[in-house]
């Protein structure tokens, strides 16, 4: 029965791209949940088409409409996240970025920006009619697939499944049935992901900063990068029986499963790493994926005890602002889930929120640059307020400005400060009457 429904809902990935019309807005999963070569296709027919909008986010290959003015002018991406190649592009002036709390991107994407057309990729059916969505999958799925919208898939054999322990049915978070797909394409590729960073000594000396301060059977979040494998990797020996719950499953996770770190149940919205990582997430049975939207709702997350959450920014300035996105008119990046576990943290019985930076920056000329400042450069983007800071950390130290007065955050972040600017610091603060 479902082999026949599958069949006839077929079609070759050109006539999957075919079925874009002018006018279409279209909501696709992203990063290992993207169908790339549909993609491709519909970038290819970029001249045929007209008013075109894609949503999406952390695009990981520089498609024509990112890079070509002319396919641009018909079909206009918006990212939702900046990845490193939306970063590298952005000064093409080509594409949109829309920053919003992950807690709240669901919503922006399905009831605001109200798409049309929803692309997405999964593994072969089963004999159930069910395509698992891989490990983007439970990110808005779910949301987008009880609408009203014409669904595409994109049928990868190499795509790694996740919630295996789950019965499946039509409520499943992480699963597409036959029933809500329009059409069927096939095309087999490696679910595109990036390395996992290697730490620099600085991050690790930040990391050593924040690990005494980890208690045991803690619930651990980690951002993105350098920083969070330095944190993780530096646990291993010195914390156990933690629980996990983040937006996004990392590489290092599979260190600390392996090693005691990591005891207990791993949940996130979604995995991003290398093959291995998604590999880990299919066959580790403690592994779960939930929505995005309840993985970082505040509220949520301040309802798990001794919460601890980790993550990185830019900048500081003396009254606790922490700037994670960008540097005045530069963006670099985007809010995704940095606020939401701030806060959600702060309000977690025993939680700790850590916001980690390098003291400072040294450009190519050799000039070194405060990332501790008394005013952000104009147009700067604040990413998360100073009422929810707690911890703000450097290699020189961790502020706790929770809860504190003025005068004393700016007391407390001037000792984090790199020596070079302490000085200068405190002049700036006394003459805007900060320090009393």
């Amino acid at each position: 029965m479902f082999l026949e429904q599958y069949n006839s809902k077929l079609v070759s990935v050109k006539e999957a791209a075919q079925v874009i019309k002018s006018g279409d807005k279209i909501l696709s999963n992203p990063i290992s949940g993207m169908p790339m070569e549909l993609i491709r296709q519909i970038g290819a027919r970029a001249g045929e088409l007209d008013h075109v909008e894609l949503h999406s986010l952390f695009i990981l290959e520089p498609f024509n409409f990112l890079v070509d003015p002319e396919a641009a002018s018909h079909i206009k991406y918006t990212s939702h996240f900046m990845g490193p190649v939306e970063r590298k592009l952005y000064p093409n002036k080509l594409f949109h970025v829309d920053s919003c709390n992950f807690s709240d991107l669901s919503y922006r994407m399905i009831e605001q920006v109200k798409p049309n057309v929803f692309v997405l990729q999964g593994t072969p059916m089963d004999e159930d009619g069910y395509f698992n969505l891989g490990p983007m999958g439970s990110l808005y799925s779910r949301q987008a697939l009880d609408k009203d919208m014409t669904v595409i898939l994109q049928v990868n054999k190499k795509v790694t499944k996740i919630n295996k322990h789950e019965t499946p049915s039509k409520e499943s978070i992480h699963l597409a049935h036959i029933d809500e797909v329009d059409y069927i394409c096939e095309f087999d590729e490696a679910m595109v992901g990036i390395p996992s960073s290697v730490p620099t000594e600085l991050e690790n000396k930040i990391a050593d900063q924040i690990i005494p301060h980890i208690p045991d059977g803690a619930t651990l979040q980690v951002g993105f990068g350098g920083l969070s494998n330095a944190v993780s990797l530096g646990m291993i020996g010195k914390v156990t029986g933690l629980a996990v719950h983040t937006e996004m499953i990392t590489e290092s996770m599979i260190e600390l499963r392996k090693q005691g770190v990591i005891t207990e149940t791993i949940t996130g919205a979604f995995a991003l790493g290398t093959q291995a990582l998604y590999e880990f997430t299919e066959e580790d049975d403690n592994v779960v994926f939930r929505p995005l939207a309840e993985v970082n709702k505040p509220s949520n997350i301040s309802a798990i005890d001794k919460f601890v959450s980790i993550n990185a920014c830019l900048m500081v300035d003396l009254t606790g602002q922490v700037a994670s996105e960008g540097i005045g008119h530069r963006q670099v990046s985007s809010v995704g889930g940095a606020s939401d576990f701030v806060r959600g943290a702060s309000h977690s019985k025993g939680g700790k929120s850590f916001v980690c930076v390098s003291s400072s920056n040294v450009n190519k000329e050799g000039k070194r640059t405060s990332n501790i400042i008394f005013a952000f450069p104009p147009a700067t983007p604040v990413t998360c307020p100073r009422q929810d800071i707690m911890n703000v950390v450097t290699e020189y130290g961790i502020a706790d400005i929770h809860n504190q007065p003025i005068s004393e955050r700016v007391k407390r972040l001037i000792a984090v400060a790199h020596p070079d600017f302490r000085e200068e610091l405190t002049k700036q603060a006394e003459e805007a009457g900060y320090l009393r």
